[in-house]
């Protein structure tokens, strides 16, 4: 049996699930401690506005981390450029929970989105190495299946450890889980050789072939709107639940839960259904399904809407990322076989850059009343759907995936 990932001879057992694992160390950094935000502004006497840029240094962590490890791992193969950002996750998060201050809360929390960029993006970057055209949009919309579930887990139990009043614990937390994703990469995972065969600055020099590819870039697009309202959500919903809505810690926590487990519900669906209705028809659905959740929200909050009417549209929305993410994703990764690091890289920085700039957009906020949590998602499931059924969908028709799949630029 070889060592090469790219092998399609060789699955080893359990494969999915460690990648979902993978992957969902980035949620993980961010829906385990949004809970304890308020605490952690008090604790470090910053306002709640200013806390929340450990929000977006982690976001910008994982942009910069993203641009780095894809041709990286393209050229030097995926396990070892894994395992140093795993390390480097390790130690941040270890660091992190040491911060005596805000400013170093937030660089450990930058270099923390570093560490954990190597896990979000080669996790998909092994996926397009065995799997291809709807097989890979099934593979990956199971992983985002269980990545979504850990919004869904964290943060209860963020809320309980923010109900115990010591924030400093849910760093520890997220060190023992890279630590045991640390151990399960270094011990398990075959060494994949890399898939690139020229210079390194010939893998940083695809980043231009594929911004080239005008329809990988309106994938991108389609997918980095959709991430803003989910990101909008993650930042801002704990000062609107809790301290506009009166939630305690552990209630917020189920709240968020509540809605994250709709974008669990819509990976599921299209892992179930993506095989015999195709990506383009998953895509209709999901950028439909994101553009009523936006408007919805928006609507229910100018009717001045108590609890459930914020919840129901956000869960709507979340039900449509969960189709939309897997899907734009496959398409974009597919178009260039053999640049798998590099494209998910690519990938993963327009979602997390405009994530980032949309926590620190949200941060100024001082006062904290549903309308900027709400009108910034409407926008951008509205986006999102126009983007779909104004241009992609066009360019789409006609063309099966298999078809889109093959092509490169």
């Amino acid at each position: 049996m070889t060592d090469d990932l790219s092998s399609p001879a060789a699955h080893p057992p359990g494969l999915v699930p460690f990648l979902a694992a993978l992957s969902a160390l980035g949620p993980l950094s961010n829906d385990l401690y949004v809970p304890s935000l308020p605490l952690v502004s008090d604790a470090l006497g910053a306002d709640g506005g200013a806390v929340q840029l450990t929000i977006s240094s982690v976001l910008i962590g994982f942009s910069l981390g993203a641009l780095i490890y894809g041709p990286l791992s393209d050229r030097y193969g995926r396990k070892p450029i894994l395992c140093f950002g795993l390390v480097v996750y390790v130690i941040a998060s270890v660091l992190s929970a040491y911060s005596g201050s805000l400013g170093t809360l937030v660089a450990c929390r930058f270099v923390q989105g570093l560490g954990a960029a190597a896990a979000m993006v080669l996790s998909r970057a092994i996926i397009l190495d065995r799997w291809h055209g709807a097989d890979a949009s099934h593979a990956i919309s199971w992983v985002a299946m269980f990545t979504f579930l850990t919004p869904v887990i964290a943060p209860i139990v963020g809320g309980y450890v923010a109900s115990w009043g010591k924030w400093p614990a849910v760093f520890w937390l997220q060190a023992g889980a890279g630590l045991a994703c640390l151990a399960v990469t270094a011990l398990l995972l075959p060494r994949v050789r890399g898939m690139f065969t020229g210079s390194l600055f010939d893998s940083v020099r695809s980043y231009g072939t594929i911004l080239r590819d005008r329809y990988a870039v309106g994938y991108m697009a389609c997918s980095g709107l959709g991430f803003i309202g989910v990101i909008a959500f993650v930042t801002n919903s704990a000062f609107v639940l809790i301290e506009d809505f009166g939630l305690e810690p552990h209630q917020y926590g189920y709240g968020f839960a509540l809605v994250m487990l709709g974008g669990s519900i819509g990976a599921f669906a299209n892992g179930r259904l993506v095989r015999r209705l195709g990506i383009s028809a998953m895509l209709g659905i999901g950028t439909t399904l994101l553009g009523i959740g936006g408007a919805a929200l928006i609507l229910a909050v100018g009717a001045g809407a108590e609890l459930l009417g914020v919840l129901g549209p956000a869960l709507i929305y979340m039900l449509g990322v969960g189709f939309v993410f897997a899907n734009t994703m496959a398409r974009t990764l597919g178009r260039f076989p053999t640049m798998g690091g590099t494209a998910s890289s690519l990938f993963g920085v327009v979602q997390f850059l405009i994530g980032a700039l949309v926590a620190a957009a949200l941060s100024l906020v001082e006062t904290p009343t549903p309308y900027p949590l709400a009108g910034t998602m409407a926008a951008s499931g509205i986006g999102c759907a126009l983007v779909w059924w104004g241009w992609l969908r066009r360019a789409a028709a006609g063309v099966s995936d298999a078809a889109a799949i093959s092509r490169t630029a």
